[in-house]
């Protein structure tokens, strides 16, 4: 399997991470204990035998990353999310055509680890699906990380956060896909995000109905896309870099790990 890391976003004027980068400076480069943040990411990859190949989207190799043993793939942002998803679907193709899955990460998760990346990896070995998206019960997020002070979404039996990387297969980033199209024309439209979702569904969860299952056949019908929501057992999977008091905390555990 390979492994995307999209990296091109870049820190905005009014970004509460202001006081840490410069403006216009790319958000996964930020040093955190003795390294840029997507490098903890590179590293903890590296250690994942079946990783085959690693592809960067949004840096290049000036930005002086490294990996011990796993190749390392540049390709330029293609300017969103789900261009970005397509762009580093091709080349994960293009590198082993084979593969009918690749892993998908944000640059911004720097605690995550090795046995957890592998966790997942067994985890999409036992169903065939689409995506593979991890969510974490709020329990698991306090109890490890307290003052994280993440965003929930309370479902009929749980409290979730989601995680930051999960599994996919290339196929969902093209556009023969029923899904792809549907999601790139309605990312510009509040209605149209409205209508694929579905009035029944955003009500169930409003209150509080929407199980797992639910949400993931509502997924299917609208979009034609196989969702597997994965409970995830490490809060680490979810402790992304956003704000400085975030920053701190993930400084803290890389130091005191070391």
């Amino acid at each position: 399997m390979n492994a995307i890391i999209s990296a091109g976003g870049t820190v905005k004027e009014n970004d509460l991470l202001t006081g840490l980068l410069k403006p216009g400076d790319r958000k996964a480069l930020l040093p955190i204990a003795g390294k840029p943040m997507i490098q903890w990411e590179i590293d903890a990859l590296s250690k994942v035998v079946s990783v085959k190949n690693i592809i960067i989207i949004g840096l290049t190799e000036s930005d002086g990353l490294h990996s011990s043993d796993k190749p390392v793939h540049y390709i330029p942002d293609a300017g969103g999310l789900i261009d970005n998803i397509k762009a580093g679907a091709k080349k994960s193709l293009e590198l082993n055509p084979g593969f009918d899955k690749v892993l998908w990460f944000s640059s911004d998760v720097p605690l995550i680890q090795a046995q957890m990346i592998e966790w997942l990896m067994q985890e999409s070995e036992i169903s065939d699906n689409d995506l593979y998206y991890l969510i974490i019960e709020k329990s698991v997020m306090e109890a490890r990380f307290p003052a994280s002070k993440r965003s929930y979404t309370r479902l009929k039996d749980k409290t979730v956060c989601g995680g930051d990387f999960g599994i996919f297969k290339p196929l969902v980033a093209s556009d023969t896909h029923p899904a792809l199209p549907k999601i790139s024309e309605a990312r510009k439209s509040v209605i149209k995000q409205a209508r694929f979702v579905g009035l029944r569904p955003l009500l169930a969860l409003i209150f509080h109905r929407m199980t797992e299952d639910k949400a993931a056949m509502y997924i299917k019908k609208q979009l034609g896309l196989d969702l597997r929501l994965v409970n995830c057992p490490f809060a680490e999977a979810g402790m992304d870099v956003d704000k400085p008091f975030q920053y701190d905390i993930v400084k803290s555990e890389l130091e005191r790990a070391r």
